[in-house]
């Protein structure tokens, strides 16, 4: 797992994630009426728009993309992330997920051919 380390507490962000020799595109929003984050993801050609950051959960599982995403609660309440500060407190952590990672989560075994 590799954790995206430069979150902070702004309402729009974009981060640059290198994987293999490709660049994904990840912007990060918050919505304060609502009390959310969301996330788009751009890489190689495919746009993933609108995504909800929510608790324990492969988030992109239909995109067929070699990651995923997943958010960590780090104080133990159990909650998704629902304010600015809680990925820069250190209440929330979001990582990235390679493809033999995702198996691990979904916790479902490789196919053997």
């Amino acid at each position: 797992m590799k954790r995206i380390q430069n979150i902070s507490s702004e309402p729009i962000q974009r981060h640059s994630i290198i994987i293999d020799e490709y660049e994904a595109i990840l912007r990060l929003r918050f919505y304060p009426k609502t009390q959310h984050w969301t996330f788009d993801i751009e890489y190689e050609g495919k746009d993933v728009f609108g995504v909800k950051l929510s608790l324990g959960v492969l988030h992109m599982v239909s995109a067929n993309l070699p990651f995923d995403f997943i958010v960590t609660d780090n104080s133990g309440v159990g909650i998704d992330p629902f304010q600015r500060d809680d990925f820069i407190n250190g209440r929330c952590s979001l990582y990235m997920l390679e493809a033999d990672e995702m198996v691990t989560v979904r916790g479902g075994a490789e196919v053997q051919i």
